[in-house]
């Protein structure tokens, strides 16, 4: 898809959402993940925006010889679509804290939070020293993701380091594929090429954009430059690597923060030229979106606690003999919600994911209240 094609879509009538996949996790003996014989898990979620089908790969060995780790080859969380380089479809991301991978820990909680509207998904890693939620989401219509990766410390634990690790190779596997390219890293202050070290500057360096010169779309070579956007308020410092091959990633995060937000990019099908001219038009745009994001799912964020319950206790009243057998039932609803909210209020992932779907799945107990409502007070 070129600029032209690209704005046209994203300028177009926005989608009416997010379609989202989940694969669930599968089990599969290792080949190249691990040592033969063992099982690895693997979990699929796709968000898909109407212009851009991203998938997101949880990966990591079960054998319990690894002793409450799960290791996985090519690294434990990646993005096989929309391509399998740019963010690499085996690992792409790792969060370190206090020098420890938070990836190739137990994972608590994998799950999708919202769809339609926005398509989201969460995943928890139970780190030793920390908590790690990663929140990936996706807006109708959207040519990017939205990441929020926050860290809880553990009681008695004190989190001093925190950072994320990217891993993208440029439009094209070069080495592996027995070829060579130019690689670049461009912010909005500076535009280095292989084989350096970009030190990064937290406020001016607010994008990432890697691309290589040879393996162009333009040129009718590779599959088209990929990006990051970092949100600065949280970065401490960083660097990029930029290799002939794998370009790598450092992002040092301020540990007190205790959150951090951040933007994918996948050009694919993109000239390097229109990929730029992108970022240069609307990537400040863009980091206003991802700063403002509210994260939370829909029906929590729409959650008005005191105006559900009214409504309850008069749907319960107004129902009469009805209304009393179903009285169990929705005050059970409503201590759990008020339970769930408390929780989720102090930064509770999985109590917030669950309050989100014990308020969509209440929607039936509702409706059959105000039925029962109308049939006694007509």
């Amino acid at each position: 898809m070129g600029l032209l094609a690209l704005s046209a879509a994203l300028c177009a009538q926005t989608p009416e959402g997010v379609k989202v996949i989940d694969g669930g996790a599968q089990m599969n003996a290792a080949t190249w993940e691990c040592t033969a014989g063992h099982q690895v898990q693997k979990h699929r979620v796709t968000l898909d925006s109407g212009v851009v089908r991203y998938t997101f790969l949880a990966s990591g060995c079960q054998d319990p010889s690894h002793e409450g780790k799960h290791p996985c080859a090519e690294g434990n969380f990646g993005m096989p679509d929309p391509v399998s380089a740019n963010w690499y479809w085996g690992g792409f991301f790792r969060v370190l804290v206090n020098g420890a991978d938070a990836t190739v820990c137990d994972i608590k909680d994998l799950r999708v939070t919202e769809h339609d509207n926005r398509g989201a998904f969460q995943i928890v890693w139970a780190h030793p020293d920390a908590e790690v939620g990663l929140r990936l989401m996706v807006l109708p219509g959207g040519n990017h993701v939205l990441a929020l990766l926050v860290w809880h410390p553990r009681e008695g634990k004190t989190v001093t380091s925190v950072r994320v690790q990217l891993t993208c190779y440029p439009s094209f596997f070069t080495a592996a594929r027995n070829r060579k390219g130019e690689r670049h890293c461009r912010t909005p202050r500076i535009d280095d090429t292989e084989p350096n070290t970009l030190t990064l500057e937290p406020e001016q360096d607010t994008y990432l954009y890697y691309y290589d010169a040879i393996f162009d779309v333009a040129n009718g070579e590779g599959d088209g430059p990929c990006a990051a956007l970092l949100s600065p308020k949280a970065v401490a410092g960083g660097k990029v690597a930029i290799g002939n091959y794998a370009v790598q990633t450092e992002i040092d995060l301020k540990p007190e923060a205790g959150e951090a937000r951040l933007a994918f990019y996948d050009f694919t099908g993109l000239k390097n030229a229109e990929a730029e001219n992108y970022l240069t038009a609307h990537a400040d745009e863009d980091l206003v979106e991802l700063d403002d994001a509210d994260f939370r799912p829909q029906a929590v964020r729409e959650l008005d606690y005191d105006r559900l319950k009214t409504e309850a206790l008069k749907l319960l009243a107004d129902a009469a003999e009805d209304g009393k057998a179903m009285e169990p039932q929705v005050q059970a609803l409503l201590a759990k919600v008020a339970d769930l909210k408390t929780k989720a209020e102090g930064g509770d992932w999985l109590a917030e994911a669950d309050l989100a779907s014990s308020l969509i799945d209440s929607e039936d107990l509702f409706w059959k209240l105000r039925t029962f409502a109308v049939l006694n007070n007509p």
